[in-house]
């Protein structure tokens, strides 16, 4: 069948070169090569192009989407602080996150045994910081892990220092102090 197809070709091509000459060859070499530029290097590109703008339109309408859930124009200055301290546990609460601060402790192979707690309440405004010092001692990626994993897992904790000791060189295991900043609202 190849072959009749390709005689078939050279048959009308051999009619419509005499007619067409060689302005008429020339036109139709440059059509192919503008069809092979469009097919390998326009065609792919537009796609691209297509892939990035539907990624545009639907940033825009994430931007307008959060803007509008975010930004009500009927929300006051109190109104807005009182939505903020409602991100916040209660004081009572407490330990219900130290417990969970020691589960997640555990979860990454260490061990809270002791702890120094402090708890200091802020002059204005409704939050009181409870400041937790843990002597931790494990080998360096546990400990990295478990202060790593802490803002997703306890998203009121803050790192405020970390000392990091190791006895020996050769030593696995590192001590180290970490101090955190858990924030609790206050009860009225």
């Amino acid at each position: 069948m190849k072959l009749n197809l390709t005689s078939e070709m050279r048959r009308t091509m051999r009619h419509w070169l005499p007619l067409l000459g060689w302005p008429g060859m020339l036109a139709m070499g440059l059509l192919t090569i503008c069809f092979a530029f469009y097919l390998a290097s326009i065609r792919p590109l537009q796609t691209r192009l297509d892939v990035v703008q539907h990624s545009a339109d639907a940033a825009r309408a994430n931007i307008v989407n959060a803007s509008a859930t975010t930004h009500r124009g009927g929300d006051t200055p109190t109104e807005q602080l009182v939505e903020f301290y409602h991100f916040f546990p209660a004081e009572k609460d407490s330990p219900v996150w130290l417990d969970k601060l020691v589960k997640v402790a555990e979860k990454n192979g260490l061990s809270l045994n002791e702890g120094e707690y402090k708890v200091t309440q802020d002059k204005v405004g409704q939050l009181m910081r409870y400041k937790i010092m843990l002597p931790v001692q494990g080998k360096y990626p546990q400990i990295r892990k478990f202060l790593a994993s802490l803002p997703s897992e306890i998203p009121v904790v803050a790192l405020e220092n970390v000392q990091f000791e190791r006895k020996n060189i050769v030593d696995a295991d590192v001590q180290a102090k970490i101090k955190l900043v858990l924030y609790l609202v206050q009860s009225s």
